[in-house]
Parts: C-alpha cells; sequence; structure tokens
C-alpha cells in the first residue's frame, strides 16, 4: 500500500478512501491510454514539479512494470524539452528591453523559410518561437535544433512522446506548448478518451503533491494522534 494512503488511514478513513480511489479513477485504473505511458507521465510530471520522492516512486513502477530503460530516457529527454521551451517565455521581456534584431535581407529569407517549414510539419508556429526569431535568429534556431534532437526517441513512440510532452507543460501551465504537442499527439493517432487519460493522470500528480511533500507532517499527525 502506498505510504500516503497507509498514513491517511491511520487518520481518517474516508479521506484514505479518497486518496484510494483517485490513485485508480485518475492513474493507474485508467484504460485507454496504456498502462506504460500513463507510469511514463506520472514519473515525468514528478520530475518536473518534485518531490523527488514522488518521481522515484513511478521510477520504481516502470521498473515494476519492465518499461525498457530506454523508454524511461526517452520520457526524461522529452521532460527536459519541455521545460527548456518554457522559458521562451522571457524573449518578450528581452525585446522590450533591446528590441528586436537587426537583420540581413539573407538571415530574413533563412528564418522565414525555417518558419514555413515549422508550421508546415506541426501545423502551427508557436507565438514564442516567432519572438525568438525576431529577438534572435540563433535562438530560435537553436531551440528548434534542440526540439527535434530530444523530441526523436530512442524506444519510445512519437504519440506516446508527445502525450509525455503535453502532460508535462499542463503541469506547469504552459499553453503554447500544450496546443503544439496536443496537436501533434492527435497528429501521431492519439484520440479524445486517450487525452482524457493524460490530463487526469496530470492532475493527480500535480495535486498529490500536497501529500508527498507533506508525508513528514503526515506521519507527526499519526504520532500525535
Amino acid at each position: 500500500m502506498p505510504q500516503v494512503i497507509d498514513l491517511l488511514f491511520k487518520l481518517d478513513d474516508d479521506a484514505a478512501m479518497e486518496q484510494f480511489n483517485q490513485n485508480q479513477f485518475l492513474y493507474l485504473g485508467r484504460s485507454n491510454l496504456s498502462l506504460k505511458t500513463r507510469v511514463l507521465i506520472a514519473m515525468s510530471v514528478a520530475l518536473v514539479n518534485g518531490p523527488k520522492e514522488s518521481a522515484m516512486i513511478h521510477f520504481k513502477l516502470a521498473k515494476r512494470f519492465k518499461i525498457d530503460p530506454l523508454e524511461i530516457l526517452d520520457a526524461m529527454r522529452t521532460t527536459k524539452m519541455a521545460l527548456m521551451s518554457s522559458t521562451l517565455d522571457s524573449v518578450d521581456l528581452l525585446i522590450d528591453s533591446f528590441g528586436t534584431a537587426s537583420k540581413t535581407s539573407k538571415e530574413t529569407a533563412e528564418t522565414d523559410t525555417i518558419l514555413e517549414n515549422l508550421r508546415r510539419d506541426a501545423g502551427m508556429v508557436p507565438e514564442r518561437v516567432l519572438r525568438a526569431a525576431e529577438f534572435s535568429t540563433g535562438l530560435m534556431k537553436e531551440h528548434l535544433r534542440e526540439k527535434k534532437i530530444m523530441l526523436k526517441p530512442i524506444k519510445l513512440s512519437a504519440k506516446d512522446v508527445y502525450a509525455i510532452a503535453f502532460a508535462v507543460s499542463a503541469s506547469i501551465q504552459d499553453r503554447d506548448c500544450q496546443k503544439v504537442y496536443l496537436g501533434q499527439f492527435i497528429k501521431s493517432g492519439g484520440n479524445r478518451e486517450e487525452a482524457e487519460d493524460i490530463l487526469t493522470t496530470t492532475r493527480f500528480l500535480v495535486g498529490n503533491r500536497a501529500f508527498v511533500n507533506g508525508l513528514e507532517i503526515l506521519r507527526n499527525l499519526v504520532i500525535t494522534d
């Protein structure tokens, strides 16, 4: 039995049952998205939002369910990419302070070609990428290079990669990236029911921080009860 639920049972049966039911209804008991993908989503969201103990819980689950180590690595690389992408929100502040870049006609043509290719492949160009291109062609190119490499999985399917990227972006409320990754998830074969499983799993992990971060508090409550 998970440690949180065990401690809650010692304090209040209803609170413990609520936690148990959420674990089933929102995460492990879902059936549209594969168990492998749900566990990797849970691990990735925990890696982003903490605590470390939560990430280790889901890593151990991944090992228990015999998820390939390279698939676990792919999930971690995807998580890193989604986090790095979110920092481009700061480009607006840089433009406000320093203005847009002066470009030669050759640089402008190169930027336009890159953005057009991105629009063709992804179906859209995130506003932050457009702003990055305005501030620095080099910054935009490096971001897209990183993204291309990290979204080229070693073992996971593209659909699973975008499911994880969408979950991570949802957990940090990165709206721009959510739109892109959800679009790519659908383009890779994802459907409505699977998308719901991504969101329910993410919601459970984000909310569960309150208990996992509060394990020491729960232990103290049990001792003093």
